[in-house]
């Protein structure tokens, strides 16, 4: 054991070292949400309320965008694995064009249906908070092109292993915000005082600085993603691969919102009523902290499992997705001591006023849940290896059966027929949490998400996808996986066939697909046996089944 932990060592390093810009990036971000509401905060209570209605809308939004980063950061990775410019320029470009088509229909749809979603969640309040969010949201809502950009860029980023500039560009963005939104709230000297418009015109501009800069950088060539000459017009094939990425990982977040409503109104009916709901909302706000080393991991996960996979090495990826979760679970379990043993001190760290209800039932909560912040590090991170493969459904299906179909019928069970109160909520969270970790972690154990990742890339869909699985398998022992062995070897699909370039001039092999079989029409003395060998044993890493 001892000796397998020393070799996992420069492993965990590595993966250590992509998470920590990431985990800096959401510090950030979060710290720029609480400047921004401690500045709305001095214009009033209306405008509290407006931005934070607003911002409930803007998550549906935020979500539909994930449909785009989610595929765009694991086909990154994958054609960067591959060390396949023309491919991750691509991806890139097909990135950036979905989003922009994308963004612009969530804008005209968010900007027709701001006001009558606002008046939904202000029934019964001042109907001047709903139009202040109104406003407000329309403006973001003409930007939406310059967030989904800013969003994607990051990504490709990220995908291709560069952690570090996507911290730099969210830094400067939010310094940016953060001025802009001063000025044009406050309006000092000659610029007007725009209020909560102000905010959204802020970060309007910030977003487009950022939107630029991350542009200008992958031009550049400087960056490990660089997009080369090429056209923007519409690959529906890529399109296609990257929303079957995305769209589940978007629908886990619907999913496990939608959840919460229940589960809100579920604490509301209990004997803690809307104190319960007060002790859940700040729970999850401190819990959330504990959740950034769990997000930043899974995303270096789906970098390093995708970038593996490119250059075809199954074992790699296992070995690099086993490391991540192992480094998420001891994070994640550091993190839960101090939750567990400073619970009540740090509820009234957060609510200073807090009735005794809500720090008990928040007590309650932390404690509770802090036992299981290892089993929620095995499924956030799991999730991340299981991305870089582009297999999304598993961590979708998961939520929907540990949320929705057993979190949600056992908490009113525990809660209200058992009479449990809140903590019988808190534990069935718990046991939802359970559910998800096992279910991606049997994936993750088994083979097919290497088949997923297969179907993924444009190798299968132009050649391998019209042989049989036994020709395949066969191709990808023999020569496949030994040539993208050569460290600084190369894939490159043409109309042909593929063609594998070999690093420090020692030559290429070029092999072409016909009628259901393929042959080594250039570099067979590369290959370490002959092609037309008879077929090996099936390698134990390759079922590659399909779903």
């Amino acid at each position: 054991m001892l000796p397998r932990l020393r070799a996992r060592l420069p492993l965990l390093g590595t993966v250590w070292r992509l998470s920590l810009p990431v985990i800096v990036s959401n510090l950030l971000i979060s710290l720029v949400n609480v400047v921004d509401i401690f500045m709305v905060g001095r214009l009033g209570p209306l405008e509290i309320a407006a931005v934070g209605m607003a911002t409930s809308v803007r998550m549906l939004v935020l979500i539909g965008i994930m449909s785009v980063t989610a595929g765009s950061i694991a086909l990154a990775a994958q054609a960067y694995g591959a060390r396949d410019a023309r491919a991750l320029s691509h991806v890139a470009r097909q990135s950036l064009s979905l989003t922009v088509l994308l963004a612009l229909l969530l804008s005209v749809v968010g900007w027709l249906l701001a006001e009558p979603l606002l008046r939904i969640l202000n029934s019964g309040g001042d109907p001047q908070a709903a139009a202040l969010g109104a406003a407000y949201l329309r403006i973001l809502f003409l930007g939406t092109v310059l967030l989904a950009l800013n969003l994607v860029i990051n990504s490709l980023m990220q995908g291709a292993g560069d952690t570090v500039t996507p911290l730099y560009i969210t830094a400067g963005a939010n310094v940016l915000n953060i001025l802009f939104n001063y000025l044009f709230m406050f309006g000092p000297g000659p610029l007007p005082a725009l209020g909560v418009a102000g905010a959204a015109v802020g970060t309007l501009i910030a977003r487009f600085i950022a939107s630029v800069i991350g542009l200008v950088i992958l031009y550049s060539g400087r960056n490990p993603v660089h997009i080369l000459p090429g056209s923007y017009r519409p690959d529906w094939g890529m399109f296609r691969d990257i929303l079957a990425i995305g769209v589940p990982s978007g629908l886990q977040g619907v999913a496990r919102n939608g959840a919460q409503v229940f589960l809100l109104g579920i604490v509301t009916s209990t004997a803690a009523g809307t104190y319960g709901a007060a002790a859940l909302a700040i729970g999850l706000q401190i819990e959330s902290l504990a959740f950034m080393p769990g997000l930043a991991i899974s995303v270096a996960a789906t970098s390093l499992v995708g970038q593996a996979l490119g250059s075809w090495d199954p074992e790699e990826a296992r070995r690099r997705g086993d490391t991540a979760i192992v480094l998420g679970v001891l994070v994640m379990s550091l993190a839960a001591v101090p939750i567990f043993a400073l619970a009540p001190q740090i509820l009234h760290l957060f609510d200073p006023s807090a009735h005794p209800t809500v720090i008990a039932a928040g007590t309650s909560y932390l404690r509770i849940n802090a036992l299981f912040l290892p089993l929620l590090a095995v499924a956030m991170v799991t999730n991340g290896t299981l991305r870089g493969a582009g297999d999304t459904r598993p961590g979708l299906v998961g939520t929907v059966i540990g949320r929705c179909l057993i979190v949600v019928p056992l908490a009113h069970l525990l809660a209200l027929t058992l009479d449990f109160g809140v903590v019988g909520v808190w534990w069935a969270l718990c046991v939802g949490t359970t559910i998800q970790a096992l279910w991606v972690a049997l994936r993750w154990r088994g083979t097919r998400w290497q088949g997923v990742a297969l179907r993924k890339t444009a190798l299968y869909r132009r050649h391998l996808g019209g042989l049989s699985e036994r020709v395949q398998r066969r191709f990808l022992q023999e020569v496949r996986t030994p040539l993208m062995a050569c460290l600084g070897a190369s894939e490159a699909v043409e109309e042909a066939g593929v063609r594998y370039t070999l690093p420090e001039g020692r030559g290429a092999a070029f092999v072409r697909f016909r009628e259901g079989t393929f042959e080594v029409a250039e570099g067979r003395e590369h290959l370490p046996h002959p092609s037309s060998a008879a077929a090996p044993k099936r390698p134990k890493a390759a079922a590659y089944a399909h779903d």
